[in-house]
């Protein structure tokens, strides 16, 4: 068996680590507390990003793997080979492309922006609007909102208006 150099360890102890990330980011909105939820767009953002190296890494990988399966094959198994590995790869491709669509289409939208982090959040935007429910939501950082107690709804409702009212204006 052949023993891999410094270079094969560190890419993939990256590819782990990366790994590491996009199971943590696609399940960590689960493990949020009670109230706590992604920011869409970030969240739409940070996905595409990961959604796009994975495509680049398995087209790489498939790449790679072709060209040395393809030293030790010769005539129609080359071609064979050539063929599954193209379909394969294409598939895979088109696959994460679609899980990253259907992904972004699981956030709400967001509708307006009042300050710099309270926010005014529609669920079920693309139902009809009796069934929408607008609601105040603070942003803690880029990636994270969380809903707000009773005092912080309070105050804000008292500064910006009932989300209630949101439309009938």
């Amino acid at each position: 068996m052949r023993k891999l150099n410094r270079k094969q360890v560190i890419i993939l102890l990256l590819i782990v680590l990366f790994i590491f990330i996009t199971i943590l980011f696609f399940n960590g909105e689960k493990l949020l507390g009670e109230g706590w939820s992604y920011i869409p767009s970030t969240a739409i953002r940070i996905a595409f990003i990961i959604c796009f190296i994975w495509q680049i890494l398995l087209i790489v990988f498939a790449y790679k793997l072709q060209k040395k399966l393809k030293a030790f094959l010769m005539g129609w198994k080359k071609k064979v080979i050539t063929l599954i590995s193209v379909v394969l790869t294409t598939g895979i491709v088109l696959d994460i492309g679609k899980s990253f669509i259907m992904y972004s289409f699981d956030f709400d939208e967001k509708v307006e922006q009042y300050d710099q982090h309270i926010a005014l959040y529609v669920d079920n935007t693309f139902a009809r609007i009796r069934f929408r429910y607008p609601h105040y939501q603070y942003e803690e950082n880029v990636l994270l909102k969380r809903n707000l107690n009773e005092k912080e709804l309070k105050d804000v409702i008292q500064k910006y208006g009932d989300p209630d009212d949101y439309y009938q204006e």
